[in-house]
Order: structure tokens, then sequence, then C-alpha cells
């Protein structure tokens, strides 16, 4: 089974356990990279990866 190489907002959201508008805050915020085959963005594994990594361990 090859892995998954690109997610939509929906998917990442899902995969991650947060809300589509976590996501899409990120992307506004500059946080995450998306990029845009049409007009609605796809997120690569590696990035949400990373993206996911840099995410605080502790409560704000």
């Amino acid at each position: 089974m090859t892995e998954k190489k690109a997610y939509t907002v929906q998917e990442a959201a899902a995969a991650y356990g947060v809300s589509a508008d976590v996501i899409r805050a990120h992307i506004k915020a500059g946080n995450l990279a998306a990029r845009y085959p049409t007009s609605r963005p796809i997120l690569g594994a590696i990035e949400l990866q990373e993206w996911f990594e840099a995410l605080p361990s502790e409560p704000k």
C-alpha cells in the first residue's frame, strides 16, 4: 500500500485530531505550507509532520 503524499484541509484535520479551522489558521499564519494545484489547498505529508512536531508540548 502506498503512503499518502498529500492531504486536503479536512483530511489533515482528521488525521491530526484538530478542526479544519485550526489547519486553515496555521496556513494563514504561515506555520503550515499549502500548495494550490486548484483553488483548494493541499498539504504535503512531510510538511504536516514537521508542523505537528513543531507544536508546543505544553498548553499556553
